[in-house]
């Protein structure tokens, strides 16, 4: 039975979740099957392509998003077409905005977006394809050079 004399921050608790959530692994893998083949795959490869998951699970864990997805074009997607969904200037970043970033050509010729959470104006939080685990960081990494795609904000309110 709730207690009447507690009310749930649901933004606090948010921004407390994508903190704890650093050095993990929990979104590094989404498995598949193929109807065609019959075979199954990791679809983010043990945590090279999961940053989209990431952020949309923990969204959804919030009700901020309908469902987690595995690309970063669907959720950003989601997000533009959201009436709680807000671009702001990325100049401008809050705590608990998601970032978008420019994608990013690796050296085989292929292309990846990103995507993570602005837990300050100068750092985020997001998965690092390399380590393979959710990390902080710099918004503008000096290695990578990637800029800011897009800021989405929502719009909480207790209920």
């Amino acid at each position: 039975m709730p207690d009447a004399n507690i009310q749930i921050l649901r933004k606090e608790t948010y921004l407390k979740a994508i903190e704890n959530s650093v050095g993990s692994r929990l979104f590094n893998s989404v498995f598949v099957k193929f109807k065609d083949s019959g075979k199954t795959a990791d679809i983010l490869n043990d945590g090279m392509y999961s940053c989209a998951f990431f952020v949309s699970s923990l969204l959804y864990l919030f009700q901020a998003i309908d469902k987690p997805h595995a690309t970063v074009a669907n959720v950003m997607k989601f997000l533009e077409t959201n009436e709680k969904w807000h671009k702001v200037d990325g100049g401008n970043n809050e705590a608990g905005d998601v970032i978008f970033w420019e994608k990013i050509v690796f050296d085989d010729g292929s292309e990846n977006a990103h995507i993570g959470f602005a837990v300050s104006k100068d750092e985020a939080v997001s998965t690092d394809y390399k380590q393979k685990l959710i990390a902080r960081h710099p918004i503008i990494r000096e290695q990578t050079k990637r800029g800011i795609e897009a800021v989405y904000r929502y719009a909480w309110s207790e209920v």
